[in-house]
C-alpha cells in the first residue's frame, strides 16, 4: 500500500454538518410553531375571561335590580328605574334588561302573585343585527 493513499471511513464530516443543520432548522420551525400556538391560546383565554366577565357584571346589576324591586314591594312602590310595571290577570309583571356588551343583553321578567316573586324568564339574548353573506357565487349550471 502506498502512502497516499487514504482509508474512506463511511460518513465525512460534510455528512455531519447537514443533519446537524436539519436538526436545528427543524427544532427552530418547531419552537416558532410552539410560540404562535401559546400566543393564539393566550388571546383566546383572555377573551373568553373578558366575555364572562361582562357576563357576570351585567348578571349582578341584573340581581341588584331584583332586590330594588323586592323592596319597592315591601315598600308599596311602583317606580323603579328601567323597570317595565304592568299588571295582569296573573299578577305584576316586572321586566327589564341589563346591558353585557354591545351584541348582548341579559332579559328578566319577575312575576309578583300571591305574595311570592318569581322568575319568568333571566335570559341572555343577543342583539347584534345578522347579515347574510350573499357574497359566495355558485355555479348555477351553465358557464
Amino acid at each position: 500500500m502506498e502512502q497516499n493513499e487514504r482509508k474512506s471511513s463511511g460518513i465525512n464530516i460534510g455528512s455531519a454538518s447537514i443533519i446537524m443543520v436539519f436538526a436545528v432548522l427543524c427544532l427552530t420551525v418547531f419552537a416558532v410553531l410552539t410560540f404562535i400556538t401559546a400566543n393564539n391560546e393566550y388571546k383566546l383565554a383572555t377573551k373568553s375571561a373578558d366575555s364572562i366577565r361582562t357576563y357576570y357584571e351585567a348578571d349582578t346589576k341584573a340581581v341588584i335590580t331584583e332586590g330594588k324591586i323586592r323592596e319597592s314591594i315591601a315598600n308599596g312602590d311602583e317606580d323603579i328605574a328601567g323597570v317595565i310595571v304592568t299588571t295582569e290577570s296573573d299578577g305584576r309583571h316586572y321586566e327589564y334588561a341589563e346591558t353585557v356588551d354591545d351584541n348582548q343583553i341579559i332579559e328578566v321578567e319577575l312575576l309578583y302573585a300571591d305574595g311570592e316573586l318569581k322568575t319568568l324568564k333571566w335570559e341572555l339574548k343577543s342583539i347584534a343585527t345578522w347579515s347574510p353573506d350573499n357574497g359566495i357565487k355558485l355555479w348555477d349550471g351553465e358557464n
